[in-house]
């Protein structure tokens, strides 16, 4: 019986036998000696009167296995990753320290039933009792710098997870070059040092992703097993819902050489599979979590950043791997092989192979579209390291293809490379440090607190981290200056610059600290009011910034008497 074939190429039979998990040897002209039975092996091959010499021709004598070069090639690179990510330092930037206060909070309540300060369900961005919970208990034992080592070891184990799916989509070589390539972007770097929900979500979609594509020609449905961390990637993130129908497609794309047209009820299966357990999770949440889910994804509020600059941030964050990805997509659409007996896996036909190639390199503009939409460009130094995980198997693929045949062109690939690494490097370092170290305000605000005193902090999540578990420092004594809502001495209940201006009328606050950076209009307001208070005074004015960031002067005004005597600083100390 003829096999029968389709847009997506031939529809095998019966499924044929991996290659060894599409493991290609990272030099594959090298005779790899000590193979498992029955594996092929490559002929050594060798430019007519050109002897062998150099590091190959050590490793072929020493019998060395390709694979065994591959995994210290992956080691290299995922030192090279962390210590990209461990050279940034920082004191805590206002999403770590809101992320990380709410965790303790949370973790107070569920197991002391205390009461929280804040209903963190109903506008953060991911479910509070998941990451923030987990990064606290982190925290609780070694401060901030933990909190963020999981988000480094969530990072390397994202590569690690891209190098293994890669493998299983072309080869090993391929693997290595989109680790590579994945592993010195600017997101990549930085989320590796961050304590925010990002880092947890993108492993658990990782690893969604791999089990996918590693199930996709099993004969049972274990690509299912990706439904659960794909769902909780999500609850973690609810941003994470933007590539969740890219990881449905990836059983089908992946599956079809080996299953064929059997594949195609996957992707159905896997999103009724993801959509059932989130219905079930928003229901045991209840309204809060709905209504979050809503406001942070599909009806957020629109910004003014112009789409422009989103698109120059696109362009300077990932254009580099986006481009070798489109490129990787054309060479593997017109021939699949670089070299002659190139082992690589099951291609399929050529409309399933554009498939593959379009859907991956695509997922890399989902989240500059989605901003660009939204007309913000909120947290997208970071939103765009998913998408750039899906598209760098392709990159992967079109840094092979520059390289060439039998490493032609050995100093242009790593020229690319070198242009990614330079850029990923120093632009993670200039985004670490667009918010000044806090230690010297944190440390000149603490002087002036008292128990049961209210403070008005411009960015107080700062603060209220550092000093937490002081009494005279609890969440319910800080307010924002983005939003007040204040009840006067006659009763009238005030919102707005009217609270603000009622507020420090009346001396409602102990301490006022503003920067006039984030919320210019209320601090202008602010500046004016206090000065014609007689129950304020400037204490003390705080520089902060020549670290990067650019310079940001804290004013800390203060309703008491000059000439008190001050007490001393007693909370966490911030990291340098």
């Amino acid at each position: 019986m003829r096999s029968s074939r389709s847009v997506f190429g031939k529809v095998p039979e019966q499924r044929p036998d991996m290659l060894t998990d599409a493991e290609t040897v990272l030099m594959p002209w090298l005779k790899l000696r000590g193979g498992s039975p029955g594996e092929e092996t490559q002929p050594s091959v060798r430019p007519v009167g050109r002897a062998e010499s150099g590091p190959l021709a050590a490793i072929k004598a020493r019998g060395i296995q390709a694979a065994t070069v591959s995994r210290l090639v992956l080691l290299v690179i995922l030192l090279l990753q962390a210590v990209l990510s461990l050279r940034l330092r920082n004191t805590a930037f206002e999403d770590e320290a809101t992320y990380l206060y709410a965790g303790h909070m949370e973790l107070q309540h569920l197991l002391h039933g205390a009461a929280l300060q804040g209903q963190y369900a109903s506008y953060f961005s991911g479910a509070p009792v998941l990451y923030p919970v987990a990064a606290a208990y982190l925290d609780q034992i070694g401060g901030l710098a933990l909190a963020r080592a999981l988000s480094l070891v969530e990072m390397l184990a994202t590569t690690g997870l891209l190098y293994a799916m890669t493998r299983r989509l072309f080869n090993e070589r391929i693997g290595l070059c989109a680790a590579g390539f994945f592993a010195v972007a600017e997101s990549t770097v930085f989320l590796g040092n961050f304590a925010t929900y990002d880092a947890t979500c993108l492993f658990l979609l990782a690893l969604a992703s791999w089990i996918a594509v590693r199930g996709a020609a099993s004969w049972w449905p274990w690509f299912l097993l990706a439904a659960p961390l794909a769902a909780l990637a999500v609850a973690v993130k609810y941003a994470g819902l933007l590539f969740v129908p890219t990881i449905a497609a990836l059983p089908v794309l992946a599956g079809w050489p080996q299953r064929g047209r059997r594949v195609l009820w996957y992707a159905a299966a896997f999103v009724v599979a993801v959509a059932a357990l989130l219905y079930a999770a928003v229901r045991l949440g209840g309204h809060a979590y709905a209504a979050a889910l809503s406001v942070t994804t599909t009806n957020r509020a629109q910004g003014g950043t112009p789409v422009g600059t989103i698109l120059w941030d696109a362009v300077e964050w990932g254009g580099v791997l986006f481009v070798a990805a489109v490129l990787g997509t054309v060479a593997y659409v017109w021939r699949v092989r670089t070299e002659p007996g190139e082992r690589i896996a099951p291609a399929g036909g050529r409309f399933r192979r554009a498939a593959l190639g379009v859907v991956l390199t695509g997922t890399a503009l989902l989240a500059p579209v989605y901003q660009a939409h939204l007309h913000t460009d909120v947290s997208f130094l970071k939103h765009i390291g998913f998408g750039l995980f899906f598209a760098a198997p392709m990159a992967g693929f079109g840094l092979a293809r520059i390289i060439g045949e039998r490493f032609r062109r050995p100093l242009v690939g790593i020229a690319v490379w070198v242009l990614a690494l330079t850029l990923g490097a120093g632009q993670s370092a200039l985004l670490y440090h667009i918010w000044p170290s806090s230690g010297p305000f944190v440390s000149a605000f603490s002087r002036y607190l008292k128990p049961h005193a209210r403070y008005l902090v411009e960015v107080p999540e700062v603060p209220i981290y550092y000093l937490m578990g002081r009494s005279d420092a609890q969440p319910e004594q800080f307010t924002s200056t983005y939003d007040i809502a204040y009840t006067d001495p006659k009763g009238r209940y005030l919102t707005g610059p009217a609270g603000y201006t009622a507020a420090i009328r009346n001396g409602y606050f102990q301490v006022v600290a503003y920067n006039g950076t984030v919320t210019q209009s209320v601090d202008g307001l602010l500046a004016h009011e206090l000065k014609a208070s007689h129950s304020y005074h400037l204490a003390t004015r705080v520089r902060l910034g020549g670290d990067g960031a650019g310079p940001v002067t804290y004013d800390i005004w203060v309703r008491d008497r000059p000439g008190r005597r001050l007490p001393a600083f007693t909370g966490r100390n911030p990291d340098p």
